[in-house]
């Protein structure tokens, strides 16, 4: 005789795992049928069918009773796990205290930011998990699109693509030119009359998005020194002397050996907010944790995200 492959008889074990956890507990037909709200010879056809379709015994009689073969005692770790999982995953569609909520964000806010707003959610609701995504801004806006993730901690925010936002924190952008610049000592300026080499982020970073739109607007196209992963190290080239770059201003003052400048263009902001899919990252249903955490991180994130940002 063929032996079935696995996926066959899984397709076959699947709908019945609650019958084979019931037998295990009661090892009596009728009580199990109770426990599981059916008749008990409704449960009888299904276990000789069952089994039947498996080519195995996993019952057997004893005396009054059925208690599990050694076929069944083999399988039955592995049924209550599957049972397990599928009460988990039950609980986080439905459950706002144990719920997962799958979270992207910019690598600038995973230094502080996100594990502030973590730990303090966390001592108030221990049962939420997360799954956390550090990236780029253009791909957690993407992800998010796509349905990977449920929130994002992000910056600039969104426009359309069926994506909602609630701003957190408005930074100024800064023109940062080493301390020595020329313009070091002036007042507002416009990144248009500046001659030197800019650092920028590279493209699908939200700083790169702000200052391509600045570079619009004021028609001009700076000329590149070179393009850095974050802000950090956009600050630190900076300080060497290697060009001037467009930034949002330091919360602790500028980097030693750089100097920030206002600049004339009103719109020179960069809003840090929280951003999620208008319709439910899960097909249209929102998990209550996830709308739990984001009420949270509306209500804290503008008290944290000013002291830790930048």
């Amino acid at each position: 005789m063929d032996v079935p492959d696995v996926d066959t008889l899984a397709g076959v074990l699947a709908p019945r795992l609650r019958m084979i956890s019931a037998v295990a507990g009661t090892e009596h037909v009728t009580h199990a049928a109770e426990s599981l709200d059916m008749p008990q010879p409704t449960l009888s056809r299904a276990l000789a069918r069952l089994q039947e379709e498996l080519g195995m015994a996993l019952v057997e009689r004893t005396g009054r009773g059925i208690r599990l073969t050694r076929a069944g005692l083999l399988l039955l770790p592995h049924v209550e796990r599957a049972l397990d999982d599928l009460r988990q995953g039950v609980a986080e569609l439905t459950g706002a205290e144990e719920g997962r909520v799958a979270l992207t964000f910019l690598p600038t806010l995973g230094v502080e930011v996100v594990p502030v707003l973590l730990r303090g959610f966390r001592a108030e609701h221990p049962g939420v998990r997360f799954t956390l995504t550090q990236e780029a801004w253009a791909q957690s806006l993407q992800r998010l699109s796509a349905g990977g993730a449920d929130l994002a901690l992000t910056s600039p925010l969104p426009s359309g693509q069926g994506l909602v936002s609630a701003v957190l924190h408005t930074q100024y952008l800064r023109l940062v030119v080493p301390e020595h610049h020329p313009l070091a000592a002036q007042g507002p300026v416009s990144p248009a009359s500046v001659r030197d080499e800019f650092i920028l982020l590279k493209p699908g970073r939200g700083v790169r998005h702000l200052t391509d739109r600045l570079s619009d607007r004021a028609g001009f196209t700076p000329r590149v020194a070179f393009e850095a992963d974050d802000i950090a190290t956009a600050r630190g080239l900076v300080a060497a002397g290697l060009g001037v770059s467009v930034l949002p201003a330091r919360p602790r003052g500028p980097l030693g050996g750089t100097v920030e400048l206002p600049m004339r263009d009103g719109d020179a902001e960069r809003p840090v907010g929280v951003v999620w899919p208008e319709q439910g990252s899960g097909g249209g249903y929102e998990p209550p944790a996830v709308a739990l955490f984001r009420d949270y991180v509306r209500r804290v994130g503008p008290k944290v995200i000013p002291d830790l940002t930048g």
